[in-house]
């Protein structure tokens, strides 16, 4: 029998989603929200709210190193249940093209918009004095934009034409990481030095953040105790405002701000990406013992917000690029900038949404229930037993003791 469906998780990466997508739309118009450059200020608070915690509402490092913290998290939560490294080998042959498929989706959806000379945003950034790259400037070849997707999105940190595929290489590499360390070390006593060896060696890498998930699933899992619970109350809270806190070392400016008495190096250790990272950890141990959390980010709309998460982080940036920009200039003269860039992005946002549920309806459902069927198709005559072949889902795993978990990577 399998478990209920637990979706707290997913409405959490639903809305380290939502950051990301304003993130990008105040980088497109408010880019001193970002760079903290009077150049490109365009109000007076564009400059001081960035350098405070309110900048966690489009901190969208933060959200993206939520997002690796969460897969180290999920795909490893089922081997600590079964401590069967079946489950690895099969999740392990199928994360490619879990991933690659639909970023190439989003790929073909940039390509239309090169193709049929639907950027507007070089002509948009005259005005909101963007520093941001143009990433439409030339089309290329299909077969360029296949190689792109297929090949440099998942193995060079390549990024061409859709700028949040950047993070691919990343997700790719970390979910191998994970894997590996559980085949190698999954079910040796020895595994918390591998943990502490991985700290330091990805401490200000975004791979951090697998190894920093892995141990929080090994905590919560193994032995059959949940070595992370906390007594419901302060301690929940505490964890949750301080990651919060950490989550929003801002992008620059930190001197002279309330993060200043932290000890942070520009390029080396510990740097931004390291708080970040500790920050999202804190996050999630905060939510796996906070019911009232649990319950918010399992509400019908974080819910849905879940999981449409892949999809909005793979399709805003065309939608931004295009109608979004080409709305912005038709209501250049028209409304004052504040107003102007309020109506666009309100306008913006159920494009963004519709065009994220159509790619999860048409491309993303049917490539995880495919994978799900070849999955069980593998297993269905092997020796792995029973327990496997009826364990749930990524989604539907279970914190030992005390709460449950789930979250999209299935």
């Amino acid at each position: 029998m399998t478990e209920p469906k637990i979706t707290y998780l997913d409405g959490l990466r639903g809305a380290a989603a939502l950051i990301v997508v304003l993130a990008h739309f105040l980088q497109v118009f408010l880019p001193s929200m970002f760079e903290a450059r009077p150049q490109v200020s365009h109000f007076a608070f564009d400059q001081w709210i960035p350098r405070t915690p309110f900048n966690l509402l489009f901190n969208g490092n933060f959200a993206v190193c939520l997002f690796f913290v969460l897969s180290g998290f999920v795909l490893s939560r089922r081997f600590f249940r079964y401590r069967k490294r079946s489950i690895v080998t099969a999740a392990l042959l199928k994360r490619y093209f879990r991933l690659a498929f639909p970023a190439v989706c989003s790929l073909l959806l940039a390509y239309a918009v090169m193709k049929l000379d639907w950027n507007f945003y070089d002509d948009a950034r005259e005005y909101t004095r963007a520093t941001m790259p143009d990433p439409y400037t030339t089309a290329p070849s299909f077969a360029e934009l296949l190689e792109q997707g297929f090949i440099h999105t998942f193995f060079g940190y390549g990024m061409a034409y859709n700028p949040v595929l950047w993070t691919m290489t990343y997700e790719l590499f970390g979910s191998f990481l994970v894997y590996g360390l559980l085949l190698a070390f999954g079910k040796s006593r020895f595994r918390f030095v591998c943990y502490a060896a991985g700290l330091w060696l990805f401490r200000d890498s975004y791979y951090l953040g697998f190894v920093l998930g892995m141990l929080l699933s090994d905590l919560s899992a193994g032995a059959g105790r949940n070595l992370i619970a906390l007594r419901p109350g302060f301690f929940p809270a505490a964890f949750g405002l301080l990651g919060l806190f950490l989550g929003s070392v801002p992008y620059v400016g930190w001197q002279g701000s309330v993060y200043a008495w932290l000890p942070l190096s520009p390029e080396g250790f510990p740097g931004a990406v390291t708080y970040r990272t500790a920050g999202a950890a804190l996050v999630l141990v905060a939510l796996l013992n906070s019911r009232p959390g649990q319950k918010l980010f399992a509400s019908r709309p974080m819910a849905y917000f879940g999981k449409l998460s892949f999809s909005l982080y793979l399709v805003h940036f065309a939608v931004l690029c295009s109608f979004s920009c080409l709305l912005f200039l038709r209501l250049e003269g028209r409304l004052s900038y504040g107003l102007n860039i309020l109506v666009t992005t309100l306008v913006s946002l159920p494009l963004v949404f519709a065009l994220a549920h159509l790619m999860y309806r048409l491309i993303d459902m049917p490539v995880v229930g495919l994978l799900s069927r070849i999955r069980f198709a593998a297993y269905s005559g092997s020796d792995t037993g029973k327990g496997v072949r009826n364990a749930p889902t990524e989604a539907e795993v279970q914190l030992a003791g005390r709460t449950r978990a789930t979250g999209p990577d299935s």
